[in-house]
């Protein structure tokens, strides 16, 4: 059986996977001058402070605190994604990656 707790770290090591490639740094533009940011690629249209003025921000950081390998600022914008409506779906890579799908294999071998 699957804990909640360890539900959510599996739910995380697939999404970083599929979003970055476990890369804290990764930043990718977008045409409209937007940028997806970090391990989760979390996007500066809505969530963090870039260089677009007028931007949204609920995260209330700056794009630049998700590149940090420290990943505290970025677990806690990714908790406040996942609390919208729109939850997890919010990521393309969860929905085509690893919404539905036996996530167990991510950590099989892990001594927890």
């Amino acid at each position: 059986v699957v804990s909640a707790l360890w539900g959510a770290l599996l739910i995380r090591v697939c999404l970083a996977y599929f979003t970055s490639g476990f890369n804290t740094a990764a930043v990718d533009h977008e045409a409209d001058g937007s940028t997806n940011n970090g391990i989760f690629q979390i996007s500066s249209r809505r969530w963090c402070r870039n260089l677009t003025p007028n931007a949204p921000n609920v995260c209330r950081m700056y794009c630049s605190d998700l590149l940090n390998p420290n990943l505290k600022d970025t677990v806690i914008c990714a908790m406040k994604i996942t609390q919208e409506p729109q939850g997890l779906g919010y990521w393309e890579a969860w929905r085509h990656h690893c919404q539905g799908k036996d996530l167990t294999d991510w950590v099989d071998g892990c001594d927890f």
